[in-house]
């Protein structure tokens, strides 16, 4: 999407009104409004665009936005799988239309009415031609996703312009707990804008001295600030291969999440078993460590649906920074730990990692407890928590998988009272039936057989 083609170019479109986009000084003057209702019968007339001619295998696009840019999650119903197969989201996406996010809207009278745009691109080819450097390469998969630029590229459109509204997600990487949408819907993740001069020295590679060969007749080239904009996501790759999230590219790149507090990570599949450095059999502790990590993320989902609204994590934090809560209990991972006679000590890293070790008997008496649960919730809880694949979706299964480990959780800890009080009993047996009827569990489909493989972490060393 480059400059050029979005630069406002009006003409008179009739006698009496003449669209020449006021300047920044005439567009402050102007009153401003939060919402404004264009009718057909009374919408301002739209700008015949007089530049430079589009091509001919693409239509002329307007702006397609919404007052802020972020439409509502969408609630469908059923499971990920199903998101997938729902009907186009929004038709216009094939209409060549332009998306952008209204600012602001401005106006004199109904019939001098202005908005600014702040602008998103299509493709990695539109935001190099608009002399934003992204690191990534020209080609992209199938998913609808879009990149927002700063605001040093918004622009002044008359609201005759726009179309319609545009359902575009804010997709949150920081949150795994975000409701999942469908492969049809818009996204965006990052934003295309200049960089500030701290970020700048993060750019600009240093200079290492005595790099260049003294026999060398070429002098090392001294290193310069980026020009332009640079593509800043909201959440940087974490795997350490560096390469960041692709969903819906030519071939699935999956990938697998550490949820243990603290790191929030997630890594390729392909990078996890490189090697083996980091696949290991699965044992009794292995597996409780996965079942035990992240149900403090619960938190972020005060009512549990398929695609329910998390809540929002500041986008001055990072995610593993955050003091999570387990809602509706006082116990936390340490405390389980202690409880159930877990070696909390450090532990050398000889194929276990920092894995924590249960004795015999908490293996015994953790399996005496979870049999009064069905196999599908054992199933789920020691699953990995995986994005990027047909099954999981963009998002992925955290809700699926979370959900089962907070039952298995506190079915533990009602259990392990002295006294079980049957409310509490009931209350996780509704839990239960609410999480199969979401998922379309069924029960006789389900058989436990426990999982032969997790990953070590390469961040903190915990089971994934």
């Amino acid at each position: 999407m480059s400059a050029r083609k979005r630069k406002s170019v009006v003409e008179e479109s009739s006698p009496a009104v003449t669209w020449v986009a006021p300047t920044e000084h005439e567009f402050r003057d102007l009153r401003r409004y939060n919402v404004w209702l264009a009718h057909e019968s009374n919408k301002p007339p739209r700008p015949t665009h007089n530049g430079n001619q589009q091509p001919l295998s693409k239509k002329p696009r307007h702006s397609v936005s919404g007052h802020d840019a972020v439409a509502e999650e969408p609630h469908p119903v059923g499971p990920i799988a199903a998101l997938n197969e729902e009907v186009e989201v929004d038709p216009n996406w094939q209409a060549g239309l332009w998306i952008g996010k209204i600012v602001e809207i401005r106006a004199k009278d109904t019939s001098y009415v202005w908005t600014k745009i702040r602008w998103m691109c299509q493709s990695i080819g539109e935001l190099k031609e608009s002399g934003i450097r992204t690191g990534l390469p020209r080609s992209k998969g199938d998913s609808r996703e879009i990149f927002m630029l700063g605001s040093e590229h918004d622009a002044l459109q008359p609201v005759g312009a726009v179309e319609a509204t545009a359902p575009v997600i804010l997709f949150d990487e920081r949150n795994p707990l975000q409701a999942p949408f469908g492969n049809k819907s818009i996204f965006f993740r990052s934003e295309a804008r200049t960089p500030t001069p701290a970020e700048v020295e993060k750019l600009v590679p240093k200079k290492i001295a005595g790099d260049v060969e003294p026999k060398s007749r070429k002098k090392g080239r001294a290193s310069e600030a980026p020009s332009g904009g640079h593509l800043f996501p909201i959440r940087k790759p974490t795997c350490y291969c560096g390469d960041p999230y692709r969903p819906l590219s030519e071939r699935e790149e999956p990938m697998a999440l550490c949820s243990h507090l603290g790191c929030l990570r997630w890594f390729h599949l392909g990078c996890l078993d490189w090697k083996n450095d980091h696949r290991r059999t699965a044992t009794p502790s292995s597996l409780e460590d996965v079942r035990n990590s992240g149900v403090e993320l619960m938190s972020l989902l005060p009512q549990y649906g398929l695609t329910t609204p998390a809540k929002e994590i500041s986008l001055e934090h990072d995610p593993s920074d955050l003091n999570f809560t387990w809602p509706d209990s006082t116990t936390n991972q340490e405390a389980e730990i202690e409880s159930c006679g877990i070696l909390a000590e450090d532990i050398k890293d000889e194929g276990i990692g920092a894995v924590p070790q249960l004795t015999a008997m908490t293996v015994e008496q953790n399996a005496f407890l979870d049999k009064y649960l069905p196999d599908s919730i054992l199933l789920a809880a020691e699953s990995p928590i995986e994005r990027g694949s047909t099954d999981t979706g963009i998002v992925g299964n955290a809700r699926y998988v979370m959900r089962a480990r907070e039952i298995l959780q506190k079915n533990r800890e009602v259990r392990r009272r002295s006294q079980v009080e049957p409310v509490e009993v009931e209350r996780i047996e509704k839990m239960v039936l609410e999480w199969e009827n979401i998922w379309k569990i069924k029960r006789e489909e389900q058989v436990y057989q426990r999982r032969s493989v997790v990953w070590l972490c390469p961040g903190c060393r915990r089971a994934m």
